[in-house]
């Protein structure tokens, strides 16, 4: 039995993709290492992951509290080398930068080890707002001549990233952060004794799920919702950033929104998908801030979510999801910067019967047939593996 090493700075149950492939080479018979951050002190929303029979989970050793993270991450790094004497890789797969920067250690030391690199963000130099970015992001296309494969979420993201990391030497893939055909997950019963309790069981349900923070228009979905009428709620669930979440909350108060605007921060997977089932309509919305935002169709998580659960949804009315449309007609757009063109997409998709059983039908479709892990991996890590 081959052992792999999957290694990311962060905590593993985030990152479903990460999930998804430790299942599955651990179902082809590797021995599975996931080597992460140990996030002992911090709150463990998501609770228990299955990642697999055959996976380990080595979490490196901490220097009092996660507080101190530069000092922990030089020892992540070592731990790293530690663990590849001990356990001898025969594959090396790093997940974003921060572990992607461990290679030149193992290039030293382990110069047959198949190393791959599997970035999920990246940001160009152009864009950096400090020294140190903007060397980070140079050294990150300095490592990654030392990796045999690299992997992108999109295509265009690929085609970006070897255009100005100027690496000619690996090889490149793309691989869409899509669920497995056969994904299953017991929701729990929570959300609906919350909708029955609220009254709202009749209501159409929209949905936003994922981080809460400034870069995806959530002031401006829920100033939509002041122009719509009560048969419509909205439901936001994800983790906050930066106490987004509580001047949401300000905001639904101050403007008499609370039986029709809820926010729920901090939820676990079950609750996390029992809303995804309940919900008639999913919003993704990215600022284009920052270069992965400007290309998320096909890739973004939650994009991922509803395609899973044949949810239709409305995005961004940018360049890169209409010339998705253009393939895959799974969705609406909208710009997302004005609240009354929303409100009136967010009625129009759910009182069009027509086209909203349309973009369901090719919603399954689209999963069946591609928008799917088996084949993503089909065209990437089962090439070389």
């Amino acid at each position: 039995m081959k052992n792999i090493f999957l290694v990311i700075w962060g905590d593993p149950k985030f990152y479903q993709t990460l999930i998804f492939l430790s299942k599955k080479f651990s179902s082809d018979k590797f021995k599975v290492f996931i080597l992460c951050r140990n996030s002992i002190n911090t709150k463990d929303i998501i609770k228990k992951v299955n990642f697999g029979k055959n996976t380990k989970l080595l979490k490196s050793p901490i220097f009092l509290s996660n507080n101190f993270n530069i000092l922990n991450y030089i020892i992540f790094n070592f731990y790293i080398i530690i663990q590849l004497f001990l356990k001898e890789p025969n594959h090396i797969i790093f997940f974003n930068k921060k572990s992607l920067f461990n290679i030149l250690f193992v290039k030293i030391f382990k110069k047959k080890t198949n190393c791959i690199y599997h970035n999920f963000d990246f940001e160009l130099v152009n864009n950096a707002i400090s020294f140190k970015e903007s060397f980070l992001i140079n050294f990150e296309y300095f490592c990654t001549k030392f990796c045999n494969h690299l992997i992108f979420p999109s295509k265009k993201r690929m085609l970006i990233f070897k255009k100005f990391s100027k690496n000619r030497i690996s090889k490149y893939y793309s691989f869409m952060n899509c669920f497995p055909k056969n994904f299953t997950i017991k929701n729990s019963t929570n959300f609906n004794k919350f909708l029955s309790k609220n009254n709202l069981r009749s209501k159409y349900i929209v949905c936003y799920l994922g981080s809460i923070g400034s870069n995806h228009h959530l002031n401006e979905i829920i100033d939509s919702f002041k122009l719509l009428n009560d048969n419509f709620v909205l439901v936001v669930a994800g983790s906050s950033i930066s106490g987004f979440a509580d001047r949401l909350k300000n905001k639904i108060f101050n403007e008499n929104l609370q039986k029709k605007v809820f926010i729920f921060k901090d939820i676990s997977n079950k609750y996390w998908f029992e809303i995804l089932k309940r919900s008639q309509l999913g919003l993704c919305f990215y600022k284009p801030n920052c270069t992965s935002h400007k290309f998320m169709a096909g890739t973004s998580q939650k994009f991922n979510n509803y395609v899973f659960s044949n949810t239709p949804m409305i995005v961004n009315n940018n360049n890169d999801f209409l010339s998705f449309k253009k393939k895959f007609d799974i969705f609406d757009v909208v710009n997302p910067n004005n609240p009354k063109k929303i409100a009136l997409k967010i009625n129009f998709l759910l009182t069009n019967k027509a086209r909203y059983y349309k973009i369901k039908k090719n919603l399954k479709i689209c999963f069946l047939n591609e928008l799917n892990f088996e084949v993503q991996f089909k065209k990437s890590y089962e090439t070389f593996l």
